[in-house]
């Protein structure tokens, strides 16, 4: 049946997304308040006005909603309707919200290390309902990892703010202070959820002369956080079957050999210039089948003085045609991986590879959207900034179950950015009588 543009208007009025969002958040995470109520309190008691529950998911209604200004939640939040709304909907009776302020120093005051248990038990929850298998390779599931900076300011922020000199010796020297977060994120179809997360931070060098200093380089830094990645995500889900991806930065055998320790497979890019043992002992052996070049056993390393390690390569050239100029363009794909590649999988471990964009487009990109903005600056405080990361994870992962699994939301045939204002416009401008006994049956796309 054809649907018309009335019957779109008549559907967009009957459905609340709202309500939807908060019925995936009581059914598919049950938990959830009861995890926020076990994070560590370390306020004075007589100085307790608002508890972890309104403070928290107050904050990820509204990242939800797409506000990106703690400025602009003050303002709106500041209204009969919402303060009814969210009494509500957690079931309080309070007759304030918390400010602004309130909320980014409760924010702050949390511990990191909690607010990680309870990003883990999100992804668990997902993992147990289910309703990822079908987006399963071979039993494995697709994890990518890659960084991203958040905001840089002239502001000191202290030591575990990497650092950037500019204009180093000269009169107008400036330092940059940033954030660098490091992400794993469990790819499914056209999502990305964050699994786990690592802060990059400058690192300690000596120079010739005994001094100390602290800089950040990408190559080094992002590097040796992504092992300490890879030991949190072990230690988290022991028992996952993991296959990890990842760009030509974390192409090293210390990388390779800590994925192997860990029985995680691997299938990471790889560029000639990067690895020329891998490249002169690939082109000496390797199978030729149309556009796919292949090998297994291909030795990275050192053979003469038995310093090596083996991995299996695969290349691949993909041709494309300017429709305007009918110039013909070639790219090459290249990966180095842990699965044995044959004639019949060699397409699917290319496909594989190349869902790593995912993370950027699935993940950063839209997290530094209209909806989420990750690169605002909501605090200066290091634990603020980190806990306030995690937070627009949390609201991330609820708006992917939005989008993309509820059938009455799908329907509309609308924009995200439509969808989260739509939540925000009956957050703010409407006192909701809500059904949230009402089940749901996410049907993931």
């Amino acid at each position: 049946m054809r649907i018309t543009r009335k019957m779109r208007r008549e559907l967009k009025n009957a459905v609340n997304p709202l309500e939807e969002l908060l019925i995936i958040m009581k059914q598919y995470f049950p938990k959830l308040t009861s995890w926020i109520d076990n994070l560590t309190d370390t306020r004075h008691k007589s100085y307790i006005t608002y508890d972890f529950k309104i403070c928290l998911l107050t904050q990820i209604l509204a990242f939800c909603s797409s506000y990106q200004s703690m400025n602009k939640i003050g303002r709106d939040f500041n209204s009969d309707i919402v303060i009814d709304n969210i009494n509500n909907i957690l079931k309080t009776n309070y007759i304030e919200l918390p400010h602004k302020d309130t909320l980014i120093n409760v924010i702050s005051e949390i511990k990191f290390e909690e607010l990680e248990c309870i990003q883990t038990n999100i992804i668990r929850t997902l993992i147990r309902s289910k309703m990822l298998d079908k987006y399963r390779f071979n039993g494995l599931f697709h994890i990518v990892i890659d960084g991203t900076g958040l905001y840089s300011t002239k502001v000191n922020l202290g030591e575990q703010a990497i650092t950037k000199v500019y204009n180093k010796g000269e009169d107008n020297e400036y330092t940059l202070y940033s954030y660098y977060a490091l992400e794993a994120k469990l790819v499914c179809g056209n999502m990305t959820f964050s699994l786990a997360t690592e802060f990059v931070e400058n690192e300690t060098y000596t120079d010739e002369y005994g001094n100390n200093y602290r800089k950040f380089d990408k190559q080094d830094c992002e590097l040796k956080a992504a092992y300490r990645l890879l030991n949190k995500i072990k230690k988290r889900f022991p028992k996952l079957p993991i296959i990890i991806g990842g760009d030509a930065l974390y192409l090293s055998r210390p990388f390779l050999e800590l994925c192997d320790e860990h029985h995680f497979e691997y299938i990471i890019r790889y560029k000639e210039t990067d690895a020329p043992t891998i490249k002169r002992n690939f082109d000496e052996i390797k199978i030729i089948d149309g556009d796919y070049e292949y090998q297994n056993e291909i030795i990275f390393g050192d053979l003469k003085n038995k310093d090596f390690y083996t991995v299996n390569v695969i290349s691949y050239n993909e041709e494309s045609i300017n429709k305007d100029t009918g110039e013909i363009t070639i790219t090459n794909f290249s990966y180095v991986t842990s699965l044995e590649i044959t004639s019949k999988n060699k397409a699917e471990i290319i496909s594989l590879g190349r869902r790593r964009w995912k993370i950027e487009n699935k993940g950063f990109k839209e997290q530094k959207s209209d909806i989420l903005n990750i690169t605002h600056i909501y605090t200066k405080k290091p634990q603020g900034t980190k806990n306030i990361y995690l937070l627009i994870q949390f609201a991330h992962t609820l708006l992917n179950l939005l989008n993309y699994g509820d059938i009455l939301i799908i329907g509309l045939n609308t924009t995200k950015n439509e969808v989260s204002n739509l939540i925000q416009k009956a957050l703010t401008s409407i006192t909701q009588n809500l059904n949230l006994n009402r089940k749901i049956q996410l049907r993931l796309t």
